[in-house]
């Protein structure tokens, strides 16, 4: 089991970005241009929420050494926060929203919505980016439509 690593992590998503941005000038459609324009605001705030998780880790791993301190850091890496909300809750939509926050007795629930995925093949060189994401760093993109 490898151990997350927010640091390595935020170079990777930023190059991604770069890249999906310089695939978006060759859009010839809105429709395109705006798919470039979600998925590069969405890996703007993962490299953020990446930089947050980054100095979570480095203030629990001042605390290593210590019985109280070695617990927390390894109850922390079972699951971080980003990794929980950006590769364990399942694809991330640049299309449509395919999750609906629904309140109930005054808890919320994440609950999926029904969703078709636009295959891969249908969106070009964005197609490739989105497969190599997930490969490369576990992050889940889709193009779905509801």
């Amino acid at each position: 089991m490898m151990t997350f690593n927010a640091r390595a992590l935020v170079p990777t998503i930023a190059d991604f970005r770069d890249e999906v941005l310089a695939n978006r000038a060759e859009c010839q459609t809105a429709f395109a241009t705006a798919l470039h324009d979600t998925l590069a605001a969405k890996l703007n705030k993962a490299v953020a929420a990446l930089q947050e998780e980054a100095e979570t880790e480095m203030r629990l791993a001042a605390g290593k050494g210590t019985e109280d301190g070695d617990f927390l850091y390894e109850i922390y890496h079972t699951c971080t926060t980003f990794e929980h909300l950006w590769m364990e809750s399942g694809p991330i939509s640049i299309l449509d929203e395919i999750y609906e926050d629904v309140v109930a007795k005054g808890e919320t629930y994440r609950v999926g919505l029904d969703y078709t995925v636009v295959p891969t093949e249908q969106l070009g060189e964005l197609g490739w980016i989105l497969d190599r994401i997930r490969r490369e760093t576990g992050i889940e993109f889709i193009a779905a439509r509801v």
